[in-house]
């Protein structure tokens, strides 16, 4: 028997016919509600849902097909078992075309019926367990793709964390290298202020100027292996002398190459010092073969250097370092960024920070 909660629609004008399958699907165990037309059969209640439905085709009014059609607009997965008692090809064509679950034609056998109906319960309780199992699955496949998203954020942090550590460990070398000699730590400050600015100036992105931000500072770190005396030496350095001064940029890349910085912050240090004509070091580098982050960082350590006292000078001032930049425009230094450089000279309030 089926369980009582099934409930079947009946439309069918003959009350006898009516009454027989009303009859046989109560002893079976259905919930049922029988109409003997279309019209009353949809007007009786909107909100009732059925697991079934056995509908006469020949009525007054609507027809079956109508019917049927009604009812699949309200409830696309019920199934329609469609009754007539003048079978012909075309009539059973029609009702299948509309969604019709089963064709009978009378007189019918009364348990042909009810094992059309009970497949077609079935039928529609397996599409309704389908259904909560893909919403299920659909609702589960959401909560892990929710906690991957969660993972991957908690993994961004971590690593987030893990730069900021490498970060203020590599900033503790930069004051390594202040306390040896503190024009150099006021120095490298002025310097990522001014790269900084010049970055957002030339139109970079936001995430460029704060690589640059943040690798610039680094750019004098080799100077903890150069011996203090000769950084803060107030006379004419020798050859020698110079050449151990100049071993500062490999220095720091070797210091800060194997770190896992998210941009090329070894190189940036490297580069500080090549020349877009190749004379600088310790590469030889030409043009764009220099990182622009090290082309930005060129001008503004020469201009920083040049505006600022030192052991061995006093500062040359500003005009000598507008002077020297546009002078070598080209040939030493970046073009664009000698011009985007000067501008912000030029700009009111422009300060080295």
């Amino acid at each position: 028997m089926a369980p009582a909660t099934r409930r079947v629609l009946v439309v069918e004008d003959e009350e006898g016919i009516r009454d027989l399958l009303e009859a046989a699907l109560t002893a079976n165990g259905y919930s049922v509600r029988s109409f003997p037309n279309g019209e009353e059969a949809l007007a009786a209640d909107d909100a009732q849902t059925y697991d079934t439905a056995i509908v006469d085709i020949r009525m007054p009014g609507m027809n079956g097909l109508e019917v049927s059609r009604a009812l699949h607009e309200r409830d696309p997965d019920l199934p329609v078992i469609i009754v007539t008692a003048h079978a012909d090809l075309d009539t059973a064509r029609d009702s299948i075309r509309l969604g019709a679950y089963d064709y009978i034609a009378k007189p019918f056998d009364i348990d042909d019926v009810m094992i059309s109906v009970a497949r077609a319960t079935e039928r529609r309780a397996l599409l309704a367990e389908n259904r909560a199992y893909q919403r299920d699955l659909e609702a589960r496949v959401q909560e892990r793709t929710r906690q991957l998203s969660d993972a991957m954020r908690r993994v961004e942090l971590a690593f987030q964390e893990i730069q900021k550590a490498h970060l203020e460990s590599i900033f503790v070398l930069s004051r390594v290298t202040e306390i040896n000699d503190e024009y150099t730590g006021n120095h490298i400050r002025r310097v990522s202020g001014t790269c900084g600015e010049v970055a957002r100036a030339l139109g970079c992105d936001d995430a460029f100027v704060e690589q640059i931000t943040y690798s610039s500072p680094m750019h004098d770190i080799g100077k903890i292996s150069v011996p203090s005396e000769l950084l803060t030496k107030p006379g004419h350095l020798t050859d020698i002398e110079m050449a151990i001064i100049k071993t500062h940029p490999e220095a720091g890349n070797d210091i800060l190459k194997k770190i896992p910085f998210s941009g090329p912050v070894a190189e940036i240090v490297l580069q500080h010092h090549e020349r877009m004509d190749g004379s600088g070091y310790p590469g030889g580098l030409v043009g764009d073969d220099i990182l622009l982050e090290a082309r930005i960082l060129a001008v503004a350590d020469v201009v920083e250097a040049m505006s600022s006292h030192r052991p061995y000078r006093p500062a040359l001032g500003r005009e000598d370092a507008r002077s020297e930049i546009t002078e070598h425009a080209g040939s030493l230094y970046d073009r664009k960024v000698v011009s985007t450089c000067k501008r912000l000279f030029s700009s009111k309030g422009f300060a080295f920070r």
